[in-house]
């Protein structure tokens, strides 16, 4: 019979089959663990991307909104009652980049097409050096393709 031999194989090799059994175990429990944090950073990144689209809606309706901070006339504006609410609109533009150029650097293009609008004050002897990496990198692109040819005088 097949049975008493295979008994017999297996009480001689029963330490050899527990370690087997104990390195597959760790192995699995190993796969399971990447898995986890692979769904896990699966998830973190698609929440950021719907974050990013939330925040860059927001913004698209802000403009609408305040039509004459997403086109302004930083000379009128600078001074007014007006400016406090101009620089926290700039402010959340900057902002908004961030959080959308963090997702995907493909949007940098329209984010420029946004800040070009605001040449008078990107211009302006203003220091952009708070800003992450990425957003103050945007700035100086912008300022060095559109500064050269505008003049900033709000005498």
């Amino acid at each position: 019979m097949a049975g008493p031999k295979l008994i017999g194989w297996l009480e001689r090799h029963v330490k050899a089959i527990q370690s087997i059994a104990a390195i597959l175990t760790t192995l699995i429990a190993l796969a399971a663990l990447i898995g986890v944090k692979v769904q896990i950073d699966a998830s973190a990144r698609t929440q950021q991307e719907q974050s990013a689209r939330d925040i860059y809606r927001e913004f698209l309706s802000l403009s609408v909104s305040r039509p004459e901070f997403a086109a302004p006339d930083y000379c009128r504006i600078r001074g007014s009652v007006h400016e406090a609410a101009y620089e926290s609109y700039l402010e959340y533009l900057l902002y908004t980049s961030e959080q959308v150029l963090s997702v995907s650097p493909d949007w940098e293009s329209a984010l420029a097409e946004h800040l070009e609008a605001h040449a008078q004050i990107l211009c302006s002897p203003r220091s952009w050096r708070a800003y992450p990496d990425p957003v103050r990198a945007l700035i100086v692109r912008t300022k060095d393709r559109i500064c050269p040819e505008i003049q900033v005088d709000c005498q």
